[in-house]
């Protein structure tokens, strides 16, 4: 099954990442910056065709953000959790898997698997039902990011972070409310941290999975951070934590 992604910074990290199979790159006409030129020796240097124009390609991406730039490609690989359990016990870091609970939003999803891969994760755990997946809209939104990621989507996360407890990881959940705030936590042993979706935070059957409910302080002026943003100060103090560790 092939799908249509779109985008410059999208197609580009496709082709480096060389996970997908191209059918073919669209360029619509008198697109001509560097950036264009870099896609069409990426593409030649694996033999796939370059076509310009076809309007009809870029009138299905009314509403995208296309940049006159779309490739048809094999759907997105998705890992499985070995795989990502076998990454980061190949790695001297202690493990750092991302879980992603329910976020619907797919420019959250884009911008916390961007995030997430800046930040070093192993990978990253998303549920297959009722939550944003990786989609050509989540490629482009992570500025291609997402083509270099491992993801793996899950039927039941509370199984999978009970999975990962046997591997000798902590589970740590962000959450509204909670006593402990984030930076009293010690973030530099092996663990999975876990993000809540927009409206309702992380959901109770995962909660109890958690060895530790961690909450971003914040004033009451505000009722809670976009899950994007609280992703990204939760990933960091992972990174600041890890980094000021002998």
């Amino acid at each position: 099954m092939s799908e249509l992604i779109y985008g410059i910074h999208s197609v580009i990290e496709a082709l480096k990442a060389g996970r997908r199979a191209f059918e073919r790159i669209y360029v619509a006409e008198g697109r001509t910056p560097k950036r264009v030129a870099l896609i069409i020796d990426l593409a030649a240097a694996r033999g796939i065709t370059v076509q310009s124009g076809r309007s009809s390609v870029f009138e299905s991406l009314s509403g995208q953000i296309h940049q006159g730039i779309a490739a048809e490609v094999s759907a997105y690989p998705l890992a499985d959790l070995s795989a990502i359990l076998h990454r980061s016990e190949a790695d001297a870091r202690p493990a750092f898997i991302l879980v992603v609970d329910h976020v619907v939003d797919p420019q959250n999803l884009g911008s916390i698997i961007r995030t997430a891969l800046a930040a070093g994760v192993h990978g990253i755990i998303l549920p297959k039902v009722r939550a944003a997946s990786p989609s050509p809209t989540v490629s482009r939104t992570s500025s291609g990011g997402m083509e270099h990621a491992l993801i793996a989507c899950v039927t039941n996360i509370s199984e999978v972070l009970k999975r990962l407890k046997t591997k000798g990881l902590w589970i740590v959940g962000t959450v509204i409310g909670s006593s402990t705030d984030i930076y009293s936590v010690d973030l530099t042993a092996d663990i999975a941290l876990v993000v809540g979706n927009e409206e309702n935070g992380i959901r109770p059957l995962v909660r109890k999975q958690c060895d530790f409910l961690v909450s971003i302080p914040q004033t009451e002026a505000v009722g809670s951070l976009n899950a994007a943003v609280a992703g990204a100060i939760a990933l960091y103090e992972v990174v600041r934590q890890r980094s000021e560790s002998p």
